[in-house]
């Protein structure tokens, strides 16, 4: 029976390759801008257009998995925030109000997974790529953890002034948009997400502290995971190194890190964690040569280990990243082997 990129994750998450670590570098708005022939804005409305570009990219460049999303923010363009597409990549406007009671919480609009246009687009790509993958890849379903989709649908300073102003309104809409989360996520997986990415930029050290990743990410993030059947990817920006020991609670199954973190200092820390990384999506695959992203990716490969690793991005891979770099990555990756 043929040893499938599916059965190379499900090792990876065992700590027992049996070739090489699985390739996941996060793809999805490169393959938009490099796959496909009509704008981003355009395609995100567009399953089938999607799945071509999906499928182009992955047998164009070899990596192990495919991305179910036309873009990372349409949670909060179901929640009502305008989504733009400048070139550097999508943003969305959050809503223009506040939260000061629980009554407030309570009065906002949750969408119903099956029928927010913005929703049921992404359900049905899942459902087009879970087909055309008949269980032999990674089909990756995303959606933005709870702290951070919170700081999308509103303004990320007001969450964070409503941290010491209003704690219990916080709590209530951050339990608002989890028990969605969970909604949604299960949604995913009944269409055949089989691995779930959850991006948690907002929660990183660089926009909280260790204390209030505690008291306001971890709980929902456990919640999640709980609730979750699949493998659920938690990705993080910017230095985690003062909450790495928290995130691992998550019970999340792969911490996927940022470039600037310490693969080396990190996999002594957490000696058994599934971690994710780490190579540097600007300097190396961006701006840098074949030889810097060989380089890159090795020194990835010999500092986190093979037996309990995946091979990512620091981050999303930017639009111009040229193809030939991401190969590169791949085929490094599979030269190397097991070390």
């Amino acid at each position: 029976m043929t040893y499938s990129a599916m059965d190379r994750f499900k090792d990876a998450l065992k700590g027992k390759p049996r070739d090489r670590v699985p390739i996941f570098p996060m793809v999805a708005g490169w393959v938009a801008a490099n796959f496909a022939d009509s704008s981003p804005s355009k395609l995100a409305k567009d399953p089938r257009r999607i799945l071509d570009a999906q499928v182009k990219a992955r047998e164009t460049v070899g990596y192990d998995a495919l991305y179910a999303y036309g873009h990372p923010l349409y949670i909060p363009e179901a929640f009502g925030c305008i989504v733009r597409f400048p070139e550097t990549g999508p943003i969305a406007d959050p809503l223009p109000r506040a939260f000061t009671s629980e009554q407030d919480v309570a009065a906002l609009p949750v969408p119903h997974p099956e029928e927010a246009p913005a929703l049921s687009l992404n359900l049905q790509l899942v459902s087009l790529l879970s087909d055309y993958s008949k269980g032999r890849f990674p089909v990756l379903g995303l959606f933005e953890g709870p702290f951070t989709t919170t700081t999308r649908i509103i303004e990320a300073e007001i969450v964070l002034r409503m941290i010491v102003k209003s704690r219990h309104a916080l709590n209530a809409l951050l339990d608002r948009i989890t028990l969605f989360l969970i909604e949604f996520g299960k949604a995913l997986i009944h269409r055949g997400a089989n691995v779930l990415l959850v991006p948690e930029p907002s929660s990183s050290a660089s926009m909280i502290s260790p204390k209030m990743f505690r008291d306001f990410a971890l709980p929902r993030l456990k919640m999640l995971t709980e609730e979750l059947t699949v493998p659920v990817i938690l990705h993080m920006c910017g230095d985690t190194a003062p909450m790495l020991e928290a995130m691992g609670e998550s019970g999340v199954h792969v911490l996927s890190l940022d470039q600037c973190m310490d693969l080396s200092d990190t996999r002594k820390r957490m000696q058994k964690t599934v971690l994710g990384g780490n190579v540097d999506p600007v300097n190396a695959l961006l701006m840098g040569t074949r030889e810097d992203v060989v380089k890159d990716t090795t020194h990835c490969l010999e500092t986190a280990g093979t037996s309990r690793f995946v091979l990512m991005s620091g981050c999303g891979v930017p639009p111009g990243t040229p193809v030939e770099n991401l190969k590169a990555m791949v085929d490094t990756a599979v030269d190397y082997g097991l070390g």
